[in-house]
């Protein structure tokens, strides 16, 4: 019976983390880390990503049905939510890898300029294309199909969490410190087969509902593949910039894959 408290607690404690990490949710409570809570933390993104997707699938369906709100006004409200619920930690990793692929520098170099708090000129065009991409995409749907894509708006946070806990799980680290190696101790055979079982679950549940939603994680497979062959080339291995850019490019990866079926 102890021993399934204590069991209860770890895990309590790393979903605790989980959203301290990848969100702003106001979580004052102060978590031990150790190997385990690390182990459990990464186990509880995907739950970080059913939060944000109820919440913003509920204000999709109301925006939809207010009739003086306009798509445009909505859109814009709909992607500030959703940079705002992650406190901009993707984003970061976003400028931060585009900065350091288009130096063209050395590997070593690269990983330096990731370092640098300073955000340069490559950082932020790739910023403001991702951003006026997605808000084009958004108020597109929005405009066009706000009811038929509302099980995409609510699927895409959930893959963005589950493609950060992959990349996790599956790559190789690019240096010994820093965010992504922290989270070293969490790559366990455990963490694989709840990961699986997420997966299983929703290709399920997406067989049993519509097919064609079997899109949305087909391409974030496929995108998963590509982006960490892309990283390995460009870093030799992962950080916790390339995750962040990974969660990001992806979101907009497989949900511009579905958007041009919904059109």
């Amino acid at each position: 019976m102890i021993g399934m408290r204590n069991s209860f607690r770890v895990w309590l404690d790393g979903l605790i983390l989980a959203f301290q990490l990848l969100t702003i949710v106001p979580l004052s409570k102060q978590v031990q880390w150790d190997e385990a809570r690390a182990k459990a933390s990464v186990a509880s993104y995907p739950l970080v990503g059913f939060a944000l997707a109820s919440l913003l699938s509920a204000q999709w369906l109301l925006l939809a049905n207010v009739t003086f709100i306009s798509p445009l006004v909505a859109a814009l409200w709909l992607l500030t939510f959703s940079a705002f619920f992650s406190g901009g930690l993707h984003l970061d990793g976003w400028t931060d890898f585009h900065d350091a692929v288009f130096s063209r520098r050395s590997r070593e170099h690269k990983l330096d300029i990731m370092k640098d708090p300073q955000v340069g000129t490559f950082g932020v065009l790739a910023l403001l294309l991702l951003l006026g991409w997605r808000f084009v995409f958004i108020f597109e749907l929005f405009r066009l199909a706000p009811q038929t894509v509302l099980l995409a708006v609510f699927l895409i946070p959930i893959l963005v969490r589950l493609l950060l806990g992959w990349q996790l799980l599956l790559g190789r680290f690019a240096r010994e410190d820093g965010m992504a190696a922290a989270l070293k101790s969490a790559k366990t055979k455990g963490n694989i087969a709840i990961y699986s079982l997420w997966t299983i679950v929703l290709l399920g549940f997406l067989l049993f509902v519509s097919p064609i939603y079997l899109l949305l994680p087909g391409a974030a497979f496929l995108f998963l593949v590509v982006w960490q062959k892309w990283v390995v080339y460009q870093l030799g291995g992962i950080t916790g910039d390339t995750v962040g850019a990974g969660a990001e490019g992806g979101k907009r990866c497989y949900g511009e894959s579905f958007g041009c079926y919904s059109y």
